[in-house]
């Protein structure tokens, strides 16, 4: 059996096609898990209305805690013997979870990866933002550090796969964070022997203005930099052969962070002050990894050794602001 969570937070114009696309799974051994994170509008009636309707689902009514809170609380409830991650705004293929288990059982790997649709909410509908499929299906085994040399090169969301629940035993999101999937990637796959991965589409992610990922900056998004200097910590100490992969990551989130301060109405300057003074701790190190291009060479200079206003005018009137 499968345990599929979904946490649920003010999405009332979304959740319907969401759960629907759950239930019309082609796998049918399913428990669902609505998480009621404390919406204040119709959701809370409408997971009760969809648990009249099938004996599968379970709804758990609490306190507003934020999306890991509400991933836990389903982690706890689990029955399966694996378990499955669905955003309340987004919806999956009928046929995701019966390919994902069988490519997990046919490469006996305890994560089983499928592809995903970057999708944006427009006036004119839905467009396609990015795709994982380019033509043709692809199946893909890796090792446990095939798998971590994949996600530092990639990225890693919780909803585009299916994890043998045992994995979870001693692992929880990290409650009141953003990016929360980040903080413990590399914790699940330490757990994993195999990680199967394919291209074919059975996830869409849906963008909205309003949606976690996609609003203004604001203090918590700092907390990809805080999981990508804690990750490149636990590298060092477990997986010392990747550690100058982890330390791109790094150095990546130290710029991004910068960046969006630079182009934000608040200075942030105590965090500012911590980021730049992260790039000249680790000027040394830095240096000595190559950059994706010249650009963030480029910006990774200014940043380190000259003053931050500069930096920022230099960005903002580049991007007309």
């Amino acid at each position: 059996m499968i345990s599929i969570i979904v946490p649920i937070y003010n999405v009332e114009p979304y959740l319907c096609k969401c759960i629907d696309s759950i239930l019309a799974q082609t796998y049918i051994d399913l428990e669902i898990l609505l998480i009621d994170d404390g919406s204040p509008d119709r959701c809370p009636v409408i997971c009760d209305e969809y648990a009249m309707m099938d004996s599968r689902i379970k709804v758990i009514h609490k306190i507003n805690g934020g999306l890991s809170d509400a991933r836990n609380a389903g982690l706890s409830e689990a029955k399966g013997e694996w378990i499955a991650f669905v955003d309340s705004d987004d919806w999956i293929e009928p046929d995701m979870y019966e390919k994902l288990l069988a490519n997990a059982y046919e490469y006996s790997a305890e994560i089983s990866c499928g592809g995903v649709n970057d999708e944006l909410i427009t006036e004119d509908g839905i467009s396609i933002l990015k795709t994982t499929m380019a033509g043709v299906v692809e199946v893909t085994c890796c090792t446990r550090t095939e798998a971590m040399t994949r996600y530092f090169n990639t990225s890693w969301s919780a909803w585009d796969k299916i994890y043998q629940k045992k994995i979870f035993d001693n692992i929880r999101f990290p409650v009141g964070e953003i990016n929360e999937d980040e903080a413990i990637v590399l914790q699940l796959l330490e757990q994993c022997n195999k990680v199967v991965y394919t291209n074919e589409v059975f996830y869409h992610y849906i963008h909205r203005p309003s949606s976690i990922t996609t609003s203004s900056f604001s203090p918590k998004k700092f907390a990809w930099y805080r999981h990508c200097r804690n990750n490149l910590t636990w590298i060092q100490e477990h997986h010392p052969e990747l550690t100058e992969l982890a330390v791109v990551r790094f150095r990546s989130s130290i710029m991004y962070s910068l960046t969006e301060i630079a182009m934000s109405e608040d200075s942030y300057p105590d965090e500012q002050q911590d980021l730049l003074n992260e790039l000249q701790k680790n000027k040394k190190l830095f240096s000595k990894i190559p950059f994706s291009s010249w650009k963030e060479n480029i910006r990774w200079r200014l940043l380190t050794y000259f003053p931050f206003p500069l930096y920022r005018t230099c960005l903002r009137r580049k991007r007309k602001v």
